[in-house]
């Protein structure tokens, strides 16, 4: 045999061997040498994605893009435009830190359900089993919001609530310039965040946020680690993700890029801002949150969101069970009136809906993205699509506040490359 082609077939093989559940059809690692033609897409109408970045980078909407496409496991766009600092003239690198805010909500969602798999507790379960502070009142529509009238529930908050954020728990109103309380662990912040009463009754609405601290707490209780062990022990090592995390030492300063906001003209400017409550380099480093605080980089994102392609396993560790997978990309909402029909939102992510409902029209969407596809993104603009009917993942990060819909756009250029 020739060593060329000997090489070749080693990387092939490397690429699909079996993993520790024995599966062996799934990419389990990253291919950077893309075959166009065996995955059916056409590699030179991808120049228009670099085009619509590179505008929109040249135009100062955005500071820097970084992309990573791969579909059945090929990677076939993972480039850098503009800077990772604009005022320094310093250029993006494809294993900056990015701030991931809202990202930290499927990694922390990833986590609990591998404590689901191990038997420590049902989806219906209610969250007043494991934490007896959890309130059984819900706000009386109309009623003083500092000051609330409440009345009983008409059912308990369920983990799988919690879960898919339509389980009411928004935390205690108070008047504008009330100093916040500085909880200096998440125990001690979620006990508190469950004892004010609900928005509305446990599965009848969809309120975003507060719930995935409960969530994080809740892997903290079932593990008896810390959130930030658990998620680097269950999630990123076997995975591979390197530089995930919620704090950082010095030598890691020089990667997180610089984040921008746009000022009242639309001049982008240097924005101060952290994913979670506290500095990521700074000393006290107890408080870890479930809704956001996370940073990483693009490519270990990546991987997190193949294992999920996947069926979960990635890397050649098994992190979830094709069942449990399958469950989470089932809408877990009620639409009964409160909550729009159009939207979609199972175990940790948005889900794209079939046709005749008009996601993309009603949002600014794009039209282009499969029915199924599971999503999100966090609040400086790094987002991320799962298409399992295409059998690709589509990420791009920027930080920058607020949306541009470049992300929109980016899609379309994606998809209209597929043959």
């Amino acid at each position: 045999m020739k060593p060329l082609l000997f090489i070749g077939l080693a990387l092939v093989m490397a690429s699909c061997v079996c993993n520790d559940s024995g599966q062996s059809d799934q990419p389990q690692v990253f291919n950077y040498q893309p075959d166009f033609k065996q995955i059916k897409v056409d590699g030179a109408r991808l120049d228009r994605v670099d085009a619509v970045l590179q505008e929109y980078v040249d135009k100062g909407i955005i500071p820097h893009a970084l992309t990573f496409v791969a579909k059945d496991g090929q990677v076939i766009h993972n480039k850098t435009f503009g800077w990772r600092d604009v005022e320094k003239q310093i250029p993006l690198q494809k294993d900056d830190i990015f701030r991931m805010y809202s990202q930290t909500k499927a990694v922390v969602t990833v986590a609990l359900m591998t404590l689901f798999e191990q038997g420590k507790f049902q989806l219906d379960d209610p969250v007043s089993k494991y934490i007896p502070e959890m309130t059984d009142q819900v706000i009386v529509p109309g009623s003083d919001p500092y000051s609330p009238q409440t009345r009983k529930a008409e059912s308990r908050v369920l983990i799988r609530h919690i879960l898919s954020h339509s389980s009411g728990i928004s935390g205690a109103r108070v008047p504008r310039g009330t100093p916040q309380t500085r909880h200096a662990t998440l125990e001690e912040y979620v006990k508190e965040l469950v004892k004010a009463p609900l928005l509305y009754d446990p599965g009848t609405g969809w309120n975003y946020h507060p719930s995935l601290d409960v969530v994080a707490y809740l892997v903290e209780y079932f593990s008896g680690k810390s959130l930030q062990e658990y998620v680097q022990e269950a999630i990123c090592e076997p995975l591979g993700i390197k530089d995930m995390a919620y704090f950082y030492g010095e030598e890691y300063k020089d990667r997180l890029v610089t984040c921008y906001r746009a000022d009242s003209t639309g001049v982008i400017v240097p924005a101060e801002m952290w994913s979670g409550r506290d500095n990521p380099f700074g000393e006290d480093r107890r408080f870890a949150q479930g809704g956001t605080g996370l940073y990483g980089t693009i490519e270990g994102y990546a991987n997190l969101c193949q294992m999920i392609l996947n069926g979960g396993t990635f890397n050649n560790k098994r992190i979830l069970g094709r069942r449990t997978i399958e469950i989470m990309a089932k809408d877990q909402l009620m639409h009964s009136g409160n909550i729009d029909d159009n939207f979609h939102f199972g175990i940790g992510f948005q889900i794209y809906p079939g046709a005749g409902l008009a996601w993309d029209a009603l949002r600014n969407g794009s039209p282009m993205v499969s029915a199924g596809s599971l999503s999100w993104g966090g609040m400086a603009n790094t987002d991320y699509i799962i298409d399992p009917k295409e059998d690709m993942i589509i990420l791009l990060y920027t930080n920058r506040i607020p949306d541009t819909l470049v992300w929109e756009k980016f899609l379309n250029t994606v998809y209209q490359a597929l043959e």
